[in-house]
């Protein structure tokens, strides 16, 4: 027997019925590259925004390292560098520090010197924008712009003569001075962003050349050093394992566990949540394009049969039009993908971060490999939508195929009756004949109009009023900058300004030393110190021993009684249960924890020792911690924040600057006006409005209502299409049993009220399903919303769902018209 090769004949015939079936061709293009392209974005959008978090927090560290090993001896080193699982090592070494007396907004400049590897692998990654080079001679510096534009000096100029005082050594207590202080004048080599943790507490880091302390009195054995790895994941506990024991020079820090993001979980979910509906949609409508496309060829394809077209020919001539249409739609996903991926990407992970990630972080990703597995999945999506009907073409026999009608309902017919509308029966019996082609529909409109009720439920319940309130407690509040002096006159003038009703301030006194004798905040430090953002000399610059430095704020009665209230939401006591004139006296402070170690409501019990003006005083230290923004923005050193009576601090001659002023007002633009009215004429200083923060707000939640409305739009489409094809194959298939109705009686306006009512039963199925099944999955979406988002008050999107039922009801009321239109010239 011989074989014969009918491939070309095949090929030639599926194209010949591609050309006859171009209203499913479009369909089918559509829904594959809407498919290709929701699934890129959402992937890219996932994606980014992990790389975004995990950019964020390197630059937090300040480097792009695994693991920090300080002061390596040469033996590890050696090991270290002969470890398959290490993949770079950077080494930098601390030279010394610069006098920050005559810049007071800075805290301390440390002197730094790396080698290649360390700044071109770990330290410019983990940076923002650099201008200039990294310094190749004796005298050059790089220092961050922060710190520039605290000096004074506002446009840097490369080349540009800085002279600072400036001592070797002493880096932390462990190393001796190695001169004296003495000025120097560097020469501006470049300068860079920093974004990590060392500028939280107004540390800098400079850098300089090899020559600067390589001819000096520094060396490498009276300098503190540090090692940086980076490190193959699965390597690194191990690594750290074989590096024990350190000596009393060394210490190790773990820089991959830093910061790892809870959230990171939630925006991933939400992605793979999406990417498995977007493919649902795209089969169901793939699927319900091919299978009624089938069924209206059927007589067709037995047609072939008769001829002897086997079944393994059929379905290859229906996979060679799924090829066909799959390379178009892809094509046609990929172009509109790349014409839209450098907007949507950004904006996605913007809308998807909200608070989470700065701006300077954002880092969108545009792999090839994402589209390139789009384009997978989309291609798999349209050829298993299009294994079934291609089945069911093969393995109908030439005479079923003869006398097949997609209308036709298997089982039990009805009983004629007298008695009921039948127009109105005929209709839905005619929604129900084919009940798979009716699920597909049903389905696709619900999954779209269901994400768009979702959506805008959810944001319809996170009124930006309470989450307001969540950032700020007052309605204005006024900061000082370090170089700000309030003068007292300025709270009359604020309490005199227009829509001003309270004025409430705080005193804060910088590096104010305390005495933790009952060593209350000993795990609290220790907490804080391993979150893994506390730059070890900081540490030791505010610790020594059970002696802490830390921020003293004096406060009023206000701030008393809110700070009591505070607490009584954790414990079982109300104000009543403190003396306002005991706080006065000076024998009760509260304490503040800071945003990285959240130890608001936890108990605290004992004395601390205040060091004023010399003199020691003995306060008793109230029984929880309050929340780290307490009348701040959750910043701290080691130790908590302190809270004191503001008017016994003037008593005992500790009196300082005002630092904050808090304000309540109508809550309208003219008092906002008018407080920025009385502060024109200071400088340094930062307005923060509740109002301000609730267009932030708003305009934050447009983006995320636009993203998940477009979504939603898209899925929407996809079942709107499903709906325009099921009907036009319905009404074409039925074109002949339509011609006979008209025939015996029946009129063009009762057969135009049929298919009107076909259409409404669709859109009433729909709704019925959105406010059942889509109520509860809003519901039960929003309980896992309100987990996160506490202040959020559930609110039935009442207009969300009313205007996309309406919607429905129309499109679902005119297609069937429109087609009936189209397919009105049958005759019998």
């Amino acid at each position: 027997m011989f074989y014969n090769d009918t491939r070309r004949q095949i090929n030639v015939l599926a194209e010949k019925m591609m050309k006859g079936n171009r209203c499913r061709n479009i369909f089918v293009i559509i829904a594959i590259a809407m498919t290709m392209f929701l699934i890129s974005s959402i992937i890219s959008i996932g994606s980014g925004y992990l790389k975004s978090a995990g950019r964020q927090q390197q630059m937090l560290n300040g480097t792009t390292a695994d693991i920090i090993l300080t002061n390596p001896s040469k033996q590890q080193l050696l090991a270290l560098q002969q470890d398959n699982n290490v993949k770079s090592i950077g080494i930098s070494r601390q030279i010394g520090f610069i006098d920050t007396t005559a810049y007071p907004r800075i805290n301390s400049i440390l002197l730094r010197w790396c080698d290649t590897a360390e700044w071109e692998q770990h330290i410019a990654p983990a940076v923002g924008t650099i201008n200039g080079q990294y310094p190749a001679s004796g005298n050059e510096i790089m220092l961050p712009s922060w710190v520039l534009e605290r000096m004074g000096i506002l446009e840097p100029v490369l080349g540009q003569a800085i002279t600072v005082s400036f001592r070797y050594g002493y880096t932390d207590i462990h190393w001796q001075p190695l001169s004296e202080a003495a000025d120097f004048t560097f020469s501006l080599c470049g300068w860079y962003e920093d974004y990590s943790s060392n500028k939280l507490y107004d540390n800098a880091v400079a850098y300089i050349a090899a020559d600067f302390w390589q001819t000096s009195v520094a060396n490498e054995t009276n300098t503190k050093s540090a090692l940086s790895l980076t490190v193959s994941a699965e390597g690194i506990d191990q690594l750290c394992a074989g590096l024990e024991p350190l000596n009393a020079l060394q210490e190790l820090t773990d820089l991959s566990k830093a910061g790892s993001s809870k959230h990171s979980a939630g925006p991933l979910a939400a992605a793979l949540g999406m990417i498995v509906t977007i493919m649902v949609c795209g089969s169901l409508l793939i699927y319900n394009v091919f299978y009624i496309s089938v069924t209206k060829d059927i007589q067709l394809y037995g047609q072939l049969k008769t001829l002897g077209m086997t079944k393994r020919q059929l379905r290859k001539m229906i996979d060679r039009q799924v090829r066909i249409l799959s390379f178009w739609g892809i094509l046609s996903g990929l172009a509109f993908s790349a014409a839209t991926v450098f907007v949507i990407v950004p904006f996605g992970i913007r809308t998807l971060a909200g608070e989470l990630i700065m701006d300077y972080a954002i880092s969108p990703s545009y792999s090839p490999f994402v589209y390139a597995g789009a384009a997978v999945f989309s291609f798999i999506t349209a050829l298993a939508s299009s294994r079934k009907p291609a089945r069911i073409a093969s393995m109908v026999s030439p005479i079923e195929a003869q006398c097949y009608m997609a209308a036709d309902a298997p089982g039990k017919k009805s009983s004629r009756t007298a008695r009921g509308n039948k127009v109105v029966q005929m209709a839905v019996r005619n929604v129900f004949r084919d009940k798979k082609g009716t699920v597909l529909v049903l389905a696709s409109l619900f999954l779209g109009i269901s994400l768009f009720v979702v959506v805008n439920g959810i944001l319809a319940g996170l009124d930006v009023s309470y989450l307001a309130d969540e950032y700020m407690e007052d309605d204005v509040v006024i900061t000082a900058g370090a170089q700000t002096a309030f003068s007292r006159r300025v709270l009359a003038d604020l309490q005199a300004a227009w829509g001003v009703q309270e004025v409430s301030y705080t005193t804060k006194l910088d590096g104010q030393w305390i005495l933790d004798t009952d060593h209350i905040f000993e795990q609290y430090c220790a907490d804080f110190c391993s979150a893994g953002t506390v730059p070890q000399s900081a540490a030791e610059q505010y610790v020594q021993g059970n002696t802490y430095q830390t921020y003293l704020y004096g406060i009023g009665e206000q701030d008393f009684y809110k700070a009591v209230e505070l607490m009584g939401s954790s414990a079982e006591f109300s104000y009543d249960d403190f003396s306002y004139d005991e706080f006065c006296n000076g024998n009760l402070v509260f304490c503040a924890s800071a945003t990285i170690v959240p130890y608001e409501g936890t108990a605290i019990n004992g004395t601390i020792e205040l060091l004023l003006n010399g003199e020691n005083y003995t306060v008793t230290v109230a029984p929880y911690y309050l929340s780290a923004k307490f009348r701040e923005d959750g910043k701290t050193l080691i130790a908590p924040n302190i809270y004191a009576s503001r008017e016994w601090l003037e008593r005992v001659g500790a009196a300082a600057e005002i630092n904050r002023i808090a304000l309540q007002t109508d809550s309208s633009e003219r008092a906002l006006a008018a407080v920025n009215a009385v502060l024109a004429d200071y400088s340094g200083v930062t307005v923060t409005s509740k109002l301000e923060k609730i267009k932030e707000l708003k305009a934050s939640f447009r983006g995320i209502t636009f993203l998940g409305n477009a979504i939603s739009v898209i899925l929407l489409g996809i079942g709107l299409m499903n709906f325009m094809n099921m009907m036009y194959v319905s009404v074409h298939s039925r074109s002949r049993e339509l011609a006979v109705l008209e025939s015996i009686g029946m009129t063009r306006r009762q057969l135009r009220h049929m298919l009107l009512i076909e259409g409404s039963t669709y859109a009433l199925l729909t709704a019925v399903l959105v406010l059942t099944l889509g109520s509860a999955v809003l519901y039960g979406s929003f309980q896992l919303i309100k987990v996160q988002a506490a202040y959020a008050v559930f609110t039935y999107p009442f207009v969300s769902v009313g205007f996309s039922l309406a919607m429905i009801f129309l499109l679902c009321s005119l297609v069937p018209l429109l087609v009936y239109r189209a397919e009105a010239g049958f005759k019998i």
